[in-house]
C-alpha cells in the first residue's frame, strides 16, 4: 500500500515545535542494545542441499527454436489451484508459466524445485496480482534456480516452520517481485514464537516491489543466511516495510531479535556477502527499538532508502567495507528514532540526510563506536578508516555521537575522516541542541575534520571544532521520502 498520507502530514506541520513519544505507536524503550544483539540462538537453519538442486545451471539457450534438439518451449500456461496440482507438475521446461487461480487458500505448503535459464526462466504467478491470499500455515520453499514468483499475498500468517518464505541453499537467480505479507490482523505474540517472513540463502535473488506489514511476533522479519564461501549477492529494492509492535522481554525491555532486516549473522560477520539493499521504505519500524537494518557481513550497500518515524538505526553491527549513501531518516523529533551506528573498518556513509531524528549514544543520527580488545565476533570490533562525507544532519537531537560505547568499549577510533557535512540546530529555543559530542578515550580518537559546516554547540570540543553564527539554508527530505514510499511496495493496492 502507498503509505504517503503521514508524509504529506509531515510537510504541512514542519514549522511545528514539541517533541513526541515513540509510545504513541510502541511499547517502552531501550537506551542500549547486548553485544550479540539479532543473532538467532542456531546458525544457519537451512536443512542443506538434499533437494539435488545445484542451483547454478543458467543453460545454454541463444535464443533460436528448440535449441540443440531440446524439449520446446510451452504454448499454454499451466493452471493450477492446490499444492497437490503443483507437486503433481513435476519437472517442467524452462519458459513455463505456472498460474496459480484466484481465491484464498488455508494452509498451503508450497515448494518450487524448477530450473529456469536466463533467458528463459520460470514464471509462478497469481492468476491477477494480489487475488490469491494464503492464510493459516501456509508456506513457500525455492529450491531451483531462474524462477519468478510474483502476485501472491500472505495474511497473518502462522507457518509450521521457522520460515514463512525460503529460498534454499543452492537455490539461485530467483525473483520474489509483486507480493505482500500482511501480520496486521494477527494477534501479538512474545518470546518463544520467533520465526521469519523471508530467509535467502543461495545466490542472486532478488526481493523487490513487495510489502511486509506488521509483524507481531519474535524473529527478524527477513534475514539474509550466509554460507562458507559463498557470496550471497542478493538484491533487496523498492520495498515498503512496517513493524511497529515492540515485544518486551521478562524485565520490560524490547526483546532481541526484531529487526525488519538483518544480513549475516556473527558467526559470518567477516565474509563477503556483497548485497545490495536500496530504495525501499521503512515507516513505523519499531521492533527492538535498537537495529531497524542490522548489517552482520562486509561489503554491502545500502542506498536510497528511506526511514519514517522509525525507532532504532541502520546499525553496522558486524563487518567491514560497507557503503551507507544517499538514504533519508526523518523522525518527527520521535523518542528513539536515529541514524546510523558505525562499527568495524573501512565503512563508507556519505550524502545521507538526517532530520529531526530525537536520540543520543547508540541511537544518536551518527554513532560512531569505541571498541572492546580482543573482542569476540559477536562484540564490538574497532572503528577504523571510516569515512563520512556530505551528509547533512537537520534539527537532530545529537548529530553525531563520536567515541560512543560502554564501560568495556576503550578502543577509540582511528584512521577516520569527516568532511564536508552539514549539521544545524534549531534556532530558538531548542538552539542549546549539541551537533558533536565526543567521548574520550586513552589513548584519544584519531580523526581528520575537514570542511564541515556547523550550526550549534559541542560537548568535549576536543577538536577544537568551530562554529557558523549564521543558520546555513538547508532543505528537508520529507519530498525524496515521499518519492521512494510511491515508488516502493506491489503495483497492486496492497493492505486492502
Amino acid at each position: 500500500m502507498k503509505t504517503t498520507s503521514l508524509l504529506k502530514l509531515a510537510v504541512a506541520t514542519l514549522l511545528l515545535a514539541g517533541t513526541a513519544s515513540c509510545e504513541d505507536t510502541a511499547l517502552t524503550p531501550s537506551d542500549g542494545d547486548s553485544a550479540g544483539q539479532g543473532d538467532d540462538p542456531g546458525k544457519n537453519p537451512d536443512d542443506g542441499n538434499g533437494d539435488g538442486q545445484d542451483g547454478d545451471e543458467d543453460g545454454d539457450d541463444n535464443g533460436e527454436e528448440n535449441p540443440g534438439g531440446g524439449e520446446e518451449q510451452p504454448s499454454e500456461d499451466l493452471v493450477i489451484s492446490s499444492a497437490a496440482e503443483l507437486e503433481a507438475l513435476g519437472d517442467i521446461p524452462a519458459g513455463s508459466t505456472v498460474v496459480w487461480k484466484d481465491g484464498v487458500y488455508e494452509d498451503a505448503a508450497l515448494v518450487l524445485g524448477w530450473t529456469g535459464t536466463e533467458e528463459n526462466p520460470i514464471v509462478f504467478r497469481a492468476e491477477t496480482p494480489g487475488g490469491v491470499t494464503f492464510t493459516g500455515a501456509s508456506s513457500l520453499t525455492v529450491s531451483g534456480s531462474r524462477i519468478e514468483i510474483s502476485g501472491f499475498r500472505w495474511r497473518d500468517p502462522e507457518p509450521a516452520g521457522e520460515h514463512l518464505i525460503r529460498f534454499r541453499s543452492g537455490s539461485s537467480h530467483c525473483v520474489l517481485e509483486d507480493c505482500e505479507v500482511d501480520g496486521s490482523g494477527s494477534e501479538p505474540r512474545g518470546e518463544g514464537s520467533s520465526f521469519k517472513w523471508v530467509s535467502l540463502y543461495g545466490t542472486g535473488h532478488t526481493v523487490t516491489r513487495c510489502a511486509f506489514n506488521d509483524k507481531k511476533d519474535m524473529g527478524a522479519l527477513l534475514v539474509v543466511w550466509l554460507e562458507d564461501g559463498v557470496q550471497a549477492g542478493h538484491v533487496i529494492s523498492h520495498n515498503s516495510f512496517s513493524r511497529p509492535e515492540t515485544i518486551l522481554d521478562s524485565e520490560g525491555e524490547p526483546a532481541n531479535e526484531q529487526e525488519v532486516m538483518r544480513i549475516g549473522d556473527s558467526s559470518n560477520s567477516m565474509q563477503d556477502a556483497g548485497c545490495i539493499i536500496e530504495n525501499n521504505y521503512f515507516h513505523s519500524c519499531n521492533g527492538e527499538k535498537a537495529e531497524i537494518v542490522s548489517n552482520k557481513s562486509c561489503g554491502n550497500v545500502y542506498r536510497g532508502n528511506a526511514f519514517f518515524e522509525s525507532c532504532g538505526t541502520l546499525t553496522l553491527r558486524h563487518g567491514n567495507n560497507c557503503t551507507v549513501s544517499g538514504n533519508f531518516f526523518y523522525g518527527s523529533d520521535l523518542s528513539d528514532t536515529g541514524g546510523v551506528r558505525i562499527i568495524g573498518e573501512g565503512h563508507m556513509v556519505e550524502n545521507n540526510v538526517f532530520e529531526r531524528l530525537n536520540s543520543v549514544g547508540y541511537k544518536a543520527a551518527l554513532c560512531i563506536c569505541a571498541g572492546q580488545e580482543n573482542p569476540e565476533l559477536s562484540g564490538y570490533w574497532q572503528v577504523k578508516n571510516a569515512t563520512v562525507r556530505a551528509n547533512v544532519f537537520i534539527d537532530c537531537n545529537l548529530a553525531m555521537h563520536i567515541n560512543y560505547g560502554s564501560s568495556s568499549m576503550v578502543l577509540p577510533v582511528l584512521s577516520t575522516v569527516i568532511e564536508d557535512n552539514v549539521a544545524v540546530t534549531p534556532e530558538g529555543p531548542d538552539g542549546s541542541l549539541y551537533v558533536v559530542r565526543y567521548e574520550n578515550t586513552d589513548p584519544q580518537a584519531e580523526i581528520t575534520w575537514s570542511g564541515n559546516t556547523f550550526y550549534g554547540r559541542f560537548r568535549n570540543n576536543y577538536f577544537g571544532l568551530t562554529s557558523v553564527k549564521t543558520r546555513p539554508e538547508v532543505s528537508s527530505c520529507l519530498g525524496q521520502i515521499e518519492d521512494v514510499a510511491s515508488a516502493a511496495g506491489p503495483s497492486w493496492d496492497a493492505g486492502q
